[in-house]
């Protein structure tokens, strides 16, 4: 139930949002792809793919749902920084944490752009899970997942240009702007150059006629 959940939110949210936001001429990374549903919706063909489950890019590449791919952390992965263009992640910013968002953004050329979905921390999330495990929706294992906790933004550089909220029971998703961003919310971020910083001298070091 747990993987038709996610296949379900991919179809009917996840992949019309994005494909209004992605810059289809540029570099594309798709961060924690599984075997590639939400790469197949999207239809892009120069879609490069990591996820930390070797099995599940077997699949994708079997399936045809994904191309260009290597095994990864999302806490650690393998480019230089300001690779890409555009970033997509799906439901996995919950269980790395700011460590994963840390890894997108060095990653994410400047001005480029991150779609982001996630699980955010807070206690209605909480609730949530357990309502869905209750109802054998989610595995017994999301309650120790750690979520991201949203206000970790503010310690990278990014513009947020855009959220929603998903709403809805299965099987039927839609997204929305005028509800708070509480359980499984969308971003669309931009890396913003990031001003160079200037530590002030002490003025006993100054010259004279400075001061």
């Amino acid at each position: 139930m747990f993987e038709t959940l996610y296949r379900q939110v991919n179809k009917q949210v996840l992949a019309p949002y994005f494909k209004s936001c992605l810059d289809v001429d540029g570099v594309i990374l798709d961060a924690g792809c599984g075997w590639g549903d939400l790469a197949s919706h999207l239809n892009l063909s120069h879609l490069f793919c990591i996820d930390v489950a070797f099995e599940q890019l077997v699949k994708g590449r079997r399936l045809g749902a994904i191309g260009s791919c290597v095994q990864s952390d999302l806490s650690h992965l393998p480019f230089e920084t300001e690779t890409f263009d555009t970033i997509i992640c799906a439901n996995v910013l919950h269980y790395t944490g700011f460590s994963g968002l840390q890894e997108l953004y060095r990653v994410t050329k400047t001005n480029g752009c991150m779609l982001l979905a996630f699980l955010e921390r807070s206690e209605y999330t909480r609730r949530s899970i357990d309502l869905a495990i209750s109802l054998g929706l989610f595995p017994p294992f999301m309650r120790e997942v750690p979520l991201f906790d949203i206000s970790d933004f503010h310690r990278v550089g990014i513009t947020i240009e855009d959220s929603v909220t998903v709403i809805g029971f299965p099987p039927w998703f839609t997204v929305s702007r005028d509800v708070s961003r509480r359980g499984l919310v969308v971003y669309v971020l931009r890396k913003t150059p990031q001003k160079p910083r200037i530590t002030p001298c002490p003025t006993e070091l100054l010259p004279a006629e400075v001061i």
